[in-house]
């Protein structure tokens, strides 16, 4: 059952120490050897056993392989990777990084594994991240396999989307859980104080000039008393800000902001 983690965390941890662990992070930044997405081992054949540590897991979707064109493109580039390989290895990488500084969590450090939602293994991993969910469309088992994670105590995070990609994702979700209503966010949910005290959604805009971050959750049994399950940045992409923290394409104290959002929804993750 994925409620059994016994993983101990810190109370409290100083925002300065964000600043601290991509400053490392930034400093070691050219001798770190980041694999290309390309060039990656395939997904699901090179994941790392479950061995008690956390692991972050990436949903996989559309296709067979990292350079799979059968998921729907939407009009994008030919040879754009898959939505759900986004920022794919680089931002669970560094986010592991900040697991590993600011929290006494034992994370599995190089990267993470990747699933389809139907595999058995999928359900040993607490906390799952899916990108692009404007391009998701599951089969039937892996619908089923998702509803089965979530239900067992799983939860998702739904990342790196925006505009018309709403209406999809939540027809999808519509699928796994039937007459699921996602709310909207506000700062005095749980999640956002369950680690880090977030003050203001606001403070993180999207990498993405134009559009104005809305978070949106969905609870079991459509019920705000009870457990989170999926959490939605809609219009935003954090993935996106963990993936370049260490080379500085985007400002240290927007980079933290996101971090501190991730922080937030695994220890959520680990202890709903």
């Amino acid at each position: 059952m994925i409620r059994s983690s016994t993983l101990s965390l810190t109370a409290v941890a100083a925002t300065t120490l964000l600043a601290g662990s991509l400053a490392f992070a930034r400093s070691h930044a050219g001798s770190i050897e980041y694999p290309t997405v390309a060039t990656e081992m395939a997904p699901q054949a090179g994941n790392t056993p479950y061995d008690g540590r956390f692991t972050f897991a990436r949903i996989r979707f559309g296709g067979t392989g990292l350079n799979s064109g059968s998921f729907r493109e939407r009009g994008r580039g030919g040879g754009r990777q898959p939505g759900w390989a986004h920022d794919f290895p680089r931002a669970e990488r560094n986010f592991m990084n900040i697991i590993q500084e600011t929290t006494l969590i034992r994370p599995y450090m190089d990267g993470g594994n990747v699933f389809t939602t139907d595999d058995p293994e999928f359900t040993r991993f607490p906390l799952s991240y899916i990108s692009e969910p404007g391009g998701w469309y599951p089969t039937d088992e892996e619908i089923l396999g998702l509803q089965n994670y979530l239900m067992k105590g799983g939860f998702m995070i739904a990342d790196d989307f925006r505009g018309r990609d709403w209406g999809n994702f939540d027809a999808q979700m519509k699928r796994v859980i039937p007459g699921a209503q996602f709310v909207q966010l506000d700062e005095s949910h749980p999640i956002f104080d369950s680690f880090f005290r977030i003050e203001s959604l606001a403070t993180l805009s999207s990498p993405y000039a134009r559009d104005v971050p809305i978070y949106l959750g969905l609870h079991e049994d459509n019920d705000p008393e009870k457990r989170l399950i999926v959490v939605a940045n809609y219009n935003n992409d954090i993935g996106e800000y963990w993936e370049f923290s260490d080379i500085g394409w985007y400002p240290i104290d927007l980079s933290n902001e996101a971090y501190k959002l991730g922080v937030n929804y695994l220890i959520y993750a680990m202890t709903h």
